[in-house]
């Protein structure tokens, strides 16, 4: 068993070497923190989210009495973890207050205090992470105006203005990249739910070490980060389905990095009828964080918030990965950019090799 305090601090792993596939989402090595702690040990507070409809068993096992079933969005007190048969990539399971959930539709997040509302901005933003379990993104800053988009814990975007609605609470104007070629798309959430990422969450790893390189092996669905000879860090992946939804193999590089990213395939007006996606395949996924990009099509390593089930090919190409390892590798990664850098561009001459196996 795995403490809460364990847990809360997210120590999965001490180790790369360490790493167990099916065992373990990601292994984090000693000496380089994923980012500095949360201010005030006890400021925030570790939850699971239900993905979708999950059930809580008596024992891990769903063979177990069935205590309850928490419905989609609902918070989950997670007290630990354990590790019972399931699947064959994936044997974590949740302890809470009433049992065992699986953690494959479970997503662990840290719950934050209401936050205070930071006014001005500036002339550039700040970044912003959602820091409660869920929050309504809206067209106006208004709690009556519609709702455009449920926003998830621990996405990230670009908060570009502030406002106060007629009852004097705050609001942030935040960007919003789909879709393309469109200018001024936006939304509003209150303040209240977005922690402000400071710029020592998003300072580089190890920038002045030049032997860096990724490798990923589609078989065993794990990333490594290499310096030279020494693996550095590793993590279950979540990649492509296959066909038109395969990682492509290669020698790659970091060709972009966001720290946010909406990624959709829903048809707008403007897209050409050949680029129409199949109705059964649409997804749209606002504030996707931590994004390293090395191809032209879109994909990416990136964080995750719609599962939580790595070491299985589940993707549209990308290669999945949780949040935490995704803030890491971004960070690792070269090239460098400033915190106000919404868009780090990079070719292979500059750009970590990314090679894909």
């Amino acid at each position: 068993m795995i403490t809460r305090r364990d847990l809360l601090k997210g120590a999965i792993a001490v180790a790369a070497a360490a790493l167990l596939p099916g065992r373990r989402a990601w292994a984090q090595p000693v000496g380089l923190p994923i980012a500095p702690e949360p201010p005030g040990e006890d400021s925030w507070q570790q939850f699971g989210r239900a993905i979708h409809t999950v059930s809580v068993y008596k024992e891990p096992d769903t063979k177990s009495e069935r205590m309850r079933t928490y419905a989609r969005d609902e918070a989950i007190p997670i007290l630990g973890e354990t590790l019972a048969p399931f699947s064959a990539h994936n044997d974590r399971w949740y302890q809470t207050d009433e049992g065992y959930v699986h953690s494959a539709w479970v997503l662990p997040m840290r719950i934050y205090p209401l936050q205070p509302f930071i006014e001005d901005v500036g002339e550039w933003g700040i970044w912003g992470e959602i820091s409660q379990l869920t929050t309504e993104a809206r067209t106006a800053p208004s709690p009556n105006a519609p709702r455009k988009y449920r926003f998830y814990g621990s996405t990230v975007f670009h908060v570009i203005d502030t406002a106060r609605d007629e009852e004097g609470n705050g609001w942030y104007k935040v960007v919003d990249d789909y879709p393309p070629r469109q200018v001024g798309n936006h939304q509003w959430v209150p303040a209240r739910d977005v922690r402000r990422i400071l710029r020592a969450e998003m300072a580089p790893i190890r920038p002045f070490i030049g032997d860096k390189r990724i490798e990923v092996d589609l078989q065993g669905q794990v990333l490594t980060c290499f310096e030279g000879d020494t693996i550095t860090f590793t993590t279950l992946v979540a990649s492509g389905l296959g066909g038109i939804h395969a990682t492509p193999t290669g020698e790659r590089c970091v060709l972009l990095k966001q720290a946010s990213r909406h990624m959709a395939n829903v048809p707008y007006p403007e897209m050409e009828e050949e680029d129409q996606p199949d109705p059964a395949d649409i997804f749209d996924l606002p504030g996707i964080p931590w994004n390293t990009f090395f191809d032209l099509q879109g994909r990416a390593i990136h964080g995750t918030y719609w599962h939580n089930d790595f070491g299985i090919r589940r993707s549209h190409g990308c290669l999945n990965v949780p949040v935490d390892a995704a803030r890491w590798i971004y960070r690792w990664v070269h090239p460098i950019g400033g915190y106000e850098d919404a868009f780090i561009r990079s070719d292979c001459r500059v750009g970590t090799p990314i090679i894909i196996t």
